[in-house]
């Protein structure tokens, strides 16, 4: 530039280069780093991660770059294909390569689409590809101009950021302050100090005389004052005349500096120098989009080759087009802005209809291709419609929010004649679906009232849709209304009538009344008796086979199921899909009834079928399930990824329901996991989310009264379970179990909670199932031993581990053998104390419960240092200790707090206090120390006696 410009190391970002620097060296370790820039328009966004691409080239990652273009915001996935597409002599190529070939094949034509692609799965697999890729060294993923990405792509970044790639990562974003990516900021957040957040600021006076040494003083000053310091604009404006620079520096705004659209008509001056035909082939670079394609952009111009390669040449030439890895692009957005805008509307029209044309002659991408039919044809245009239809249905399970642009500019497009009425309601329905998906719901609910008052076959798969999207939001009054609604419709009773029922038995199901929708399901059985519907006959025998359960009604549940069952099984996958959201609740019936391997298989077959069928609505109810049978089951990090994972395919629906359904799954292997501190936690996080439905938000009471008994806050467990009644019998049982030990262990009365203990102890043995039978023999014996009554309690500890071991829930064995350990210790059966205490480590190991693994090693040496050794040593001050006193001055002398001694004996720290105070007053001592000391000569003589045998004389 004539006045000097200098464009070598960024002037004035050296705080911001040392930031990406050790981002670099973080990722390079082995560590993920994410870098977020947010700056206005010309800041220096794209600058900056060029610099930090170099410097993880030179660090030796893989560096994938791609930049969001203003006009493809309707092409999924555009920012990662543009920085995963493989460059030509790269030795990474294949790898390259997997991720946009994954990507394309998730949008393009049905044909050729991969089975199980619907957006959860697509992200995992892209996920395992970044994570195969950083097995070979560290990847850097650098995503420019983020605030144009489509939707699809955001949702891809949010959840890598969410769920991070086991490999060596450094993920970088750029975008614009005030049009942030929705989800971006929060899942940066999340990751703490593992992002470096970068928000860039105007260059001062300083920076610009550094920039610009061959300008004088005035010159800069007017420069800094039109520009106010914005890095591009100094460089754009850098040898514009005087007179533009004072106009500029009077209109702009004093705040911003020289506004966008001034600097656009600046470099639309740039363009209007060149001669027609390089403006013309710049104009038509700019509709055919980034990387330019040379084919493309030829077909729009429709110059001679020669001519054509000369204005390309000379575009390169004078800067207005680069070579940037191995591809052409404009040096800036704004730039490619220009010359589009420039074009003229109806060029630019023609230009999108050519290169339309093109793409369908030489069988381009799908979603290209409907991107420049949408932005050329008119309303009328059939064949238009035809695409933009293929290519919304090709994008909707992997790529919704595109397919909701291209369904609404096919239904602007098609025209009003009778005689396509029917196709305008097919494109209706998809649209309500895929609003429905990307979590419209609103939207989604609208466009389907439309397809439910025209007749024909959709308006019944369009009411059970929006029943389906009513569930997903807790609105379920609502769904029940719009079901109710169909039923009473004039019409013969068909199939339409029993799906309908069945809908509404579901509704049923998921509220306080289990009843109802067992009568509701047997009227839709009923209405079957002479049709061959299989599924639909399946799907009410899962509601009747849940609601038996529910109601206590267990030999009905499982004749139920066993029905159920069958018919799933004996349906191929096609006819089992559209009624797949009562493959969840068959396996939790299964799981309950304890046919573990029953359940898992249909689970297994159930997100297998989702994931390719498009399914998405399904998969969190089949991953709750998932999550809870591997808790059941003692798979405790198996049980917290799949709520996790249940967590996040909530989120892409924008499900309120089972997202807070999948929260409170978290509990309970959270706290056998990581501890009542953890589960706390997740619990005070989770507070505001509690599931609407009187079934769940009974079970969701029932867990969170149990993390708080077990952090030792039996007052606030109590004030749970009494907050409301429990929705169903089996958590009634449940509830009562509890209630029982938290009113002893606030020291209730004791014949109030062993009425507690005894009604739930009767009401599990009425039904049968071995879980519901070891929850009441636990809080049996836990009352009992609270009480001091040792020795009937050692029976019921040993009742309920078996009957948990019948029931496969290794877990609550554990801890049932743990508490008999304790009450055999307090008799004096020293060798079945070691085998309990052996049989709950092994459960726990296996499980992965490494809180209870530490909490019994904690009992293990406390409990040793009592066992019954040799001769009775002559009475003394430790034999006035009660059971209790002595239980809590051996955990205090193992070091722990009040606190901790209240969690793990559930007692409240200030019961735990006042029987600390009695110790010391028996003993008489002052404090902690002096206590361990009186122990710790205790234990000893114990030694000792043990040491010489059994002829030391009986205890």
């Amino acid at each position: 530039m004539a006045n000097g410009a200098t464009y070598g190391r960024p002037i004035g970002r050296d705080a911001e280069l040392g930031l990406l620097a050790s981002a670099v060296s973080g990722a390079a370790d082995g560590a993920l780093r994410a870098v977020a820039v947010r700056g206005d328009p010309g800041m220096g966004k794209t600058r900056l991660l060029a610099e930090l691409a170099d410097m993880a080239r030179a660090r030796g990652f893989a560096v994938h770059h791609g930049q969001a273009t203003e006009f493809e915001r309707d092409v999924p996935f555009g920012v990662y294909i543009a920085a995963f597409e493989p460059q030509p002599g790269d030795p990474r190529r294949d790898a390259q390569g997997a991720l946009t070939e994954l990507l394309l094949d998730a949008t393009g034509p049905s044909e050729a689409r991969r089975a199980g692609l619907d957006r959860y799965r697509l992200f995992q697999r892209a996920r395992r590809l970044i994570e195969d890729q950083g097995a070979a060294g560290p990847v850097a993923i650098v995503l420019d101009d983020l605030h144009w990405a489509d939707r699809s792509s955001v949702e891809l970044t949010e959840y890598l950021l969410r769920r991070p790639p086991r490999a060596p990562l450094l993920l970088a974003t750029a975008y614009r302050t005030a049009q942030a990516p929705a989800g971006i900021g929060r899942a940066l957040a999340q990751l703490g100090d593992a992002t470096v957040h970068i928000s860039l600021a105007p260059l001062g006076e300083a920076d610009v005389a550094a920039l610009l040494p061959g300008a004088d003083r005035g010159r800069r000053r007017l420069l800094y004052r039109t520009t106010r310091g914005n890095p591009l604009y100094l460089q754009v404006l850098a040898d514009a005349g005087v007179e533009t620079l004072t106009a500029l520096a009077e209109a702009g705004d004093a705040a911003t500096g020289a506004p966008e659209r001034a600097l656009l008509d600046v470099l639309s001056t740039e363009l209007t120098a060149l001669t027609p035909d390089v403006r013309q082939v710049a104009c038509a670079a700019a509709v055919a989009g980034e990387p330019i394609s040379l084919d493309l952009v030829a077909s729009i111009t429709e110059l001679p080759e020669a001519a054509f390669d000369q204005a390309i040449d000379h575009l390169v030439g004078v800067g207005t087009v680069v070579e940037a890895d191995a591809c052409l692009r404009f040096r800036h957005p704004l730039v490619r802005a220009a010359a589009y805008w420039m074009a003229g509307a109806a060029w630019r029209s023609r230009a999108h209809e050519r290169a339309a044309e093109h793409l369908r002659t030489n069988g381009g991408p799908l979603q290209l291709l409907a991107h420049h039919t949408a932005r050329s044809a008119r309303h009328g245009d059939v064949q238009a419609v035809r695409t933009l239809e293929a290519a919304a249905r090709a994008a909707l399970d992997a790529a919704p929010s595109t397919a909701v642009r291209l369904l609404r500019t096919a239904i602007r497009l098609l025209p009003d004649e009778a005689d396509l009425a029917l196709w305008r309601v097919q494109l209706q329905w998809a649209l309500g679906r895929a609003l429905g998906v990307t979590g419209e719901l609103a939207a989604s609910r609208q466009i389907l009232q439309e397809v439910i008052r025209a007749p024909g076959p959709l308006r019944i798969a369009a009411v059970s849709f929006s029943s389906m999207v009513y569930r997903l939001l807790g609105d379920f009054d609502e769904a029940k209304a719009l079901l109710t609604t169909e039923l009473t419709r004039p019409h013969a009773p068909d199939r339409s009538t029993s799906l309908a029922q069945v809908g509404l038995a579901a509704v049923e199901l998921m509220g306080r009344e289990p009843a109802k929708a067992r009568r509701t399901a047997a009227e839709a059985i009923r209405s079957l008796k002479d049709a061959d519907d299989k599924a639909l006959e399946a799907a009410a025998g899962t509601i009747q086979a849940l609601a038996g359960l529910r109601e206590g009604r267990v030999a009905h549940s499982r004749g139920e199921t066993d029905r159920a069952a069958w018919l799933t099984d004996a349906m191929t996958d096609d006819v089992l899909a559209p009624h797949l959201e009562f493959v969840a609740p068959l396996a939790w019936v299964e799981l309950h009834l304890g046919r573990y391997d029953d359940a898992l298989r249909h689970l297994r077959r159930g997100l297998d079928i989702a994931y390719r069928a498009g399914r998405s609505h399904s998969v969190p109810y089949l991953l709750i399930v998932v999550s809870a049978l591997h808790e059941r089951q003692g798979r405790l990090p198996e049980a917290v990824t799949a709520a996790e994972e249940a967590r996040e395919a909530s989120r892409l629906i924008h499900s309120r329901e089972t997202l807070a359904m999948s929260s409170i799954l978290l509990l309970r292997p959270l706290l056998w996991r990581d501890g009542p501190r953890a589960a706390l936690e997740h619990a005070e996080r989770i507070s505001g989310t509690r599931p609407r439905s009187g079934w769940w938000s009974g079970l969701a009471t029932l867990d969170l009264a149990l993390v708080h008994a077990e952090a030792g806050r039996p007052d606030r467990a109590m004030a749970a379970l009494t907050g409301q009644e429990p929705a169903d019998e089996p958590t009634t049982t449940y509830c009562l179990a509890l209630q029982a030990v938290t009113t002893a262990a606030a020291g209730g009365a004791g014949s109030e909670a062993d009425s507690l203990a005894e009604s739930a102890l009767l009401r599990a043995t009425r039904s049968g199932l071995p879980h519901q039978l070891g929850f009441a023999h636990r809080a049996r014996a836990k009352v009992l031993m609270l009480a001091g009554r040792s020795k009937e309690a050692a029976v019921h500890a040993a009742r309920g581990a078996d009957q948990f071991a019948a029931a496969g829930a290794p877990v609550e064995e554990g801890l049932t053998r743990q508490l008999a350990a304790e009450l055999y210790a307090a008799l004096g059966a020293a060798g079945k104390v070691q085998h309990e205490i052996g049989r709950a480590k092994s459960l726990y190991a296996a499980a992965g419960a490494t809180w209870l693994s530490a909490s019994l090693a904690r009992d293990e040496r406390r409990l040793a240092a009592r066992a019954p050794r040799g001769r009775r040593r002559p009475a003394g001050p430790l034999s006035t200790l009660t059971t209790r006193e002595r239980q809590i001055a051996d955990l205090a002398v193992d070091g722990l707090t009040n606190q901790q001694i209240a969690e793990r004996l559930y007692l409240s720290p200030k019961t735990v206090e006042a029987h600390l105070s009695r110790t010391f007053a028996k003993l008489g001592v002052q404090s902690r120390v002096t206590l361990t000391q009186h122990l710790t000569a205790d234990a000893r003589f114990r030694a000792e006696r043990a040491a010489a045998g059994p002829d030391a004389g009986p205890m």
